[in-house]
């Protein structure tokens, strides 16, 4: 038995009696991690209070290798993260990323992704709200590439010729990637230029370009990508308040 001390986000919290939750917790040094944190319901009551979702703060674990759970000593907030909440789209995009580290993250620690995370939040909850899809767009590419499923843009999925700059190529799902113009397009693919394909790099790197362009089409993608190669084929409930339908109708796609 030992007390671990570490800067942690919490991505999910479960009820387990009137005064204690189970959280799920993204922790810098332990990785994914499930605590049981006890009296925090009934502190939060007197106004104590006790982690929110998506907040973070500085945790003091009581770590036993046999246990499933470990247990909460102590935890500082450090970041609220209160103005998610306050937005559905934020809120919508926190989750999204928040689902992926879940289903994808293991216990052994990953301090890019960790600060990956914590950063993107940050810009979430701060950005203006125009801005909204660019960041969520980031944050959740961002997580893609950290967990290793980044799709291939540099060279045709297909016939593994590298892609010249200004080519026309179709993105083929199944592949996770690019098909290059000398290559048949796969049925359903959606054709990607090099405007499109330079973006989506960004995306990648968690940086939202000044001139996005589409965001509906590229939550699209995101959404078919995530589904296909990250979520066993379960579409995110959250994706949907991502895409109000004047925005889609307005929203180019991203082809270019």
């Amino acid at each position: 038995m030992s007390t671990v001390t570490t800067p942690v986000v919490l991505l999910r919290a479960h009820p387990y009696s009137e005064s204690s939750r189970v959280l799920r917790f993204y922790t810098r040094e332990l990785g994914l991690l499930g605590v049981m944190a006890r009296g925090v319901r009934q502190g939060a009551s007197k106004g104590r209070g006790s982690p929110g979702t998506f907040g973070e703060g500085i945790a003091a674990i009581v770590v036993r290798e046999t246990r499933e759970l470990q247990s909460l000593r102590e935890f500082t907030p450090v970041k609220t993260r209160f103005g998610l909440a306050g937005d559905f789209r934020r809120l919508a995009g926190a989750s999204i990323a928040a689902e992926l580290v879940l289903r994808h993250a293991g216990q052994e620690p990953h301090a890019e992704l960790y600060d990956a995370l914590s950063e993107g939040l940050d810009r979430l909850e701060a950005v203006m709200p125009a801005n909204v899809h660019g960041e969520v767009l980031a944050l959740g590419w961002r997580m893609v590439q950290i967990l290793g499923f980044g799709p291939e843009l540099s060279a045709c999925t297909a016939c593994g010729e590298v892609l010249e700059e200004g080519d026309m190529g179709r993105f083929d799902l199944a592949a996770g990637g690019v098909r290059g113009p000398g290559c048949p397009a796969p049925p359903g693919s959606r054709r990607i230029g090099p405007v499109a394909r330079a973006q989506l790099q960004s995306l990648l790197e968690g940086l939202v370009p000044p001139d996005l362009r589409g965001s509906g089409a590229h939550l699209s993608l995101l959404n078919d990508f995530t589904t296909f190669h990250m979520l066993g084929g379960r579409r995110l409930d959250s994706f949907r308040f991502l895409d109000p339908p004047d925005q889609a109708a307005r929203d180019d796609p991203p082809t270019d």
